[in-house]
């Protein structure tokens, strides 16, 4: 991949760039008093916060792009998959969100 650093966006060109712009990413977007955990995963990241879990993806997109799905998981299931991202704004914006909302879901059965 090949691609300029640019500290206001997701623009990387190397894993450990991408780490640092994730890292940066939460913390300017959660409060200090928030727990959360970066860590590094196959073809990924996964951010772990108290509530919840965001499983970053990497994948191969058309005509040798990269993108990016955002998997949400909460109480060991996954909640919602959002992307694909070939942008890495769009990503970090979609991070942003997903970071500090509210995570409501149904839990269903028959009966």
């Amino acid at each position: 991949m090949s691609r300029d650093c640019d500290s206001s966006t997701m623009t990387v060109d190397t894993p450990s760039a991408i780490e640092n712009r994730l890292r940066t990413l939460v913390a300017e977007t959660l409060t200090e008093d928030v727990d959360w955990t970066l860590s590094e995963m196959d073809a990924g990241y996964r951010i772990g916060l108290v509530d919840r879990t965001l499983k970053l993806q990497e994948g191969a997109g058309p005509a040798g792009s990269t993108h990016w799905i955002v998997t949400l998981r909460a109480d060991g299931e996954t909640v919602s998959k959002f992307g694909p991202y070939e942008s890495t704004e769009d990503l970090a914006d979609q991070l942003e969100t997903v970071l500090t909302s509210d995570v409501f879901y149904t839990v269903c059965c028959d009966g």
